[in-house]
């Protein structure tokens, strides 16, 4: 179970559960649909980079700009690959310029 459902299970429970109701009724629905679970977001400027993991967070994706979730939830009604998945979206790993 990864941590920070736990955590929010925890200080957010309404939340948290209101979340996995909306979730299961988009998954028991004969919609084609994608549920995009992005980390915390920022209005930092598009990237076109970003890592995925399907059901989860890619692992320490803490942050992720607005427009780099918009460019990849437009790729995804584009080319189909997610429908009726749950998909994680979060920052690159990339870090600045090493020294």
């Amino acid at each position: 179970m990864p941590p920070a459902y736990v955590f929010g299970r925890l200080f957010f429970p309404d939340i948290v559960a209101n979340l996995s109701a909306m979730e299961r009724i988009l998954q028991e629905s004969t919609l084609d649909g994608t549920i995009v679970r992005p980390p915390q977001l920022t209005d930092k400027p598009f990237t076109g980079k970003y890592r995925i993991r399907k059901t989860h967070l890619p692992y320490f994706g803490f942050k992720i700009s607005r427009v780099d979730v918009a460019d990849y939830m437009i790729k995804t009604v584009e080319h189909r690959s997610s429908i009726h998945k749950i998909v994680g979206i979060s920052n690159s790993w990339e870090m600045g310029p090493r020294w």
